[in-house]
């Protein structure tokens, strides 16, 4: 029976994308004009869309798949959770981001060939920097940061090679300590800006280390230190310190 369902599925996929309302609609976008300069093998269209669809799908599924996993525990009770983990609105979001960041990165490049009628590493730069806004459908730090971190070390090494800038043994591993303190310093005196699935990671890989920080204490330097949990206080051995919660508030 599995080989039969299997055999029944992959029939629908090829029927689907053998129907004449898909072959038209790819052939004519297969045929939009092309520029002279572009690598990709149809039309600047074609290409564009193709990519927009194809990373919108894996944002959708690679989220999607994350959700479907974090409702399993609630399947047996809820089983409508499934349902709800499939249509979450993250799994749109993250979806947006991909196809939106692809498209138009590779709109803008085909663009510019077209407008001025030659390639440049400027073209890149800008469409980047375009493509980049695509972020606001998805606000991840986490993003936000690794690619600040790459975009540093590949600048880095693009300047050594090019004579810029001079070569230090461990760069790379150098800028990832840097991102990575960057990480902790937010982590204990911001922790509200962290994305809660990250947060919840720090909190079981250091024990809870830094859920049991008195934020409190920081906020004469960090107005919101203890946004996160702002009734906090930890169990203080008496022996040692004659600071309490009251005493504090009176203080302050």
């Amino acid at each position: 029976e599995g080989p039969n369902h299997r055999r029944h599925g992959n029939t629908l996929i090829s029927r689907l994308s053998e129907s004449s309302t898909f072959q038209r609609i790819n052939k004519s976008l297969q045929t939009t004009p092309k520029h002279f300069l572009c690598q990709h093998s149809y039309g600047c269209v074609h290409y564009v869309t193709k990519s927009f669809i194809k990373m919108f799908g894996l944002g959708y599924l690679v989220q999607g798949g994350v959700k479907l996993l974090g409702a399993l525990p609630r399947i047996y009770r809820n089983p409508s959770a499934v349902w709800h983990a499939i249509k979450h609105q993250d799994n749109f979001k993250l979806g947006a981001f991909l196809g939106c960041f692809s498209a138009i990165f590779k709109i803008v490049n085909c663009l510019l060939r077209w407008l001025r009628n030659k390639d440049s590493e400027v073209h890149g730069l800008l469409a980047g920097f375009l493509a980049g806004w695509s972020m606001l459908w998805y606000k991840s730090s986490t993003i936000a940061l690794y690619t600040a971190y790459k975009l540093a070390e590949v600048l880095y090494f693009k300047g050594i090679s090019k004579g810029l800038l001079p070569y230090i043994r461990c760069a790379d591993i150098i800028i990832y300590s840097i991102s990575t303190a960057f990480v902790f310093h937010v982590a204990v005196f911001e922790p509200h800006n962290l994305r809660p699935a990250y947060w919840n990671f720090l909190l079981k890989v250091t024990g809870n280390k830094f859920g049991t920080m008195n934020r409190r204490l920081l906020e004469p330097l960090y107005k919101d230190a203890a946004r996160i949990a702002p009734d906090f206080w930890p169990d203080y051995d008496m022996r040692y310190t004659s600071l309490t919660k009251d005493s504090l508030l009176r203080r302050s």
